[in-house]
């Protein structure tokens, strides 16, 4: 699966205030950051992409409640996970000023980017929330919809026939 499954390159860039020059999609697309993305879902649970993936295959119109509150979480928390490790290195790729009489760039020194950085983990966190409270939902309609089903019979418990005491 690619980052594009979970959340849209232009979704990270807005929620650095960085723009398509300052970070290319060549940089996002890296394996890195699906990796760490499928790391960050799995911590929230293992059981998160497989039912994220069975929710990204139906239509919209026809999710349930809980499976478009499920998407819809995850979709978000995706945007600030992705941004929160592309956000490690905003101050190299994203220029402070850009000038034309020499081709000169001038970078960020310091902590200018710690407010947008502190916005971001704090956007994860409810994020990451809202992620579990989805999960839970969407478990919860599922659990309901199997308990109504039948189960099938495995196993039936049966007398024996033989006594292995007496040989009778």
């Amino acid at each position: 699966m690619s980052l594009t499954t979970y959340c849209e390159f232009d979704e990270v860039r807005s929620a650095l205030g960085v723009n398509d020059l300052e970070l290319k999609d060549s940089v996002l697309a890296l394996p890195v950051y699906e990796m760490g993305l499928v790391r960050e879902l799995n911590k929230v649970s293992t059981s998160l992409t497989a039912a994220f993936s069975a929710v990204s295959a139906k239509s919209v119109g026809s999710r349930t409640e809980a499976e478009g509150g499920l998407y819809d979480a995850v979709h978000v928390f995706s945007v600030y996970a992705v941004a929160r490790q592309v956000g490690v290195s905003l101050s190299v790729f994203a220029p402070k000023d850009v000038g034309d009489g020499k081709a000169t760039i001038s970078r960020f020194s310091g902590e200018p980017f710690k407010v947008t950085m502190d916005g971001i983990n704090e956007y994860y966190q409810i994020a990451k929330d809202s992620v579990r409270q989805a999960l839970e939902a969407y478990n919860g309609s599922n659990n309901t919809i199997a308990a109504s089903l039948t189960p099938a019979t495995l196993f039936k418990a049966s007398g024996r026939s033989y006594d292995p005491v007496e040989g009778v």
